[in-house]
């Protein structure tokens, strides 16, 4: 079967967001992920499953080549058992294969508020509890600026479990405002942005609503 979109990531949060809000615009949708992986929510969205390891670049090309997805939308985040940052070397093992497998596939990188030129402006606090993160995520997105895809990245604010309101904030910058927002409302922005082609090649924030003045 040819997918419209492959996630890597979907199994929980932001990616199984990712997941639902495609398939309520009525996409096919694949998603890789590992072996002993909790997939029950997936099964019930109709998710098709490819079993892999982001951590080998060989799983990341064969789950590129077996979807055939149009899209290619990555959210992986968080550590292994030994401590290895999926953030980085999984998303590079995704990017790599794209550019071996699929180079003409556009791709969406979701990383988080505060990398590239957002560093300087997190409070003190924010640069000691994300540091490792963002500094793992932004060589995934320094390896994509430099590359010849289709790409684009959404640096999505904090994020919550509360229900989707419907509001959000895209900006080119970011701002002191609207700091925490829904998972499922970040879904919809990420979506949004991929799917305009003006987004191509830039970083994109996504924050909340604005505090009314």
């Amino acid at each position: 079967m040819i997918h419209d979109v492959l996630i890597f990531g979907a199994s929980r949060g932001l990616g199984l967001c990712l997941a639902k809000a495609c398939i309520l615009r009525g996409k096919k949708v694949a998603a890789m992920v590992r072996a002993g992986s909790d997939t029950a929510a997936l099964n019930v969205l109709g998710v098709s499953l490819i079993t892999g390891d982001a951590f080998s670049l060989d799983d990341c090309i064969a789950a590129i080549k077996q979807a055939g997805a149009k899209r290619v939308i990555s959210v992986l985040g968080g550590k292994n058992a030994a401590g290895q940052r999926i953030d980085a070397t999984g998303n590079l093992n995704v990017i790599k294969a794209l550019e071996a497998a699929a180079p003409q596939t556009r791709f969406l990188l979701g990383t988080s508020l505060g990398c590239g030129d957002q560093w300087d402006s997190l409070a003190e606090g924010a640069k000691r509890m994300l540091g490792e993160a963002i500094k793992a995520k932004n060589q995934a997105e320094q390896c994509l600026e430099q590359s010849a895809l289709a790409w684009v990245i959404a640096r999505p604010a904090g994020l919550s479990y509360q229900p989707a309101t419907g509001q959000y904030r895209v900006l080119a910058g970011r701002d002191d405002a609207g700091n925490y927002l829904p998972r499922a409302d970040v879904a919809s922005a990420m979506l949004e942005i991929f799917a305009e082609d003006e987004r191509l090649h830039k970083a994109w924030t996504i924050l909340g609503p604005a505090d009314p003045v």
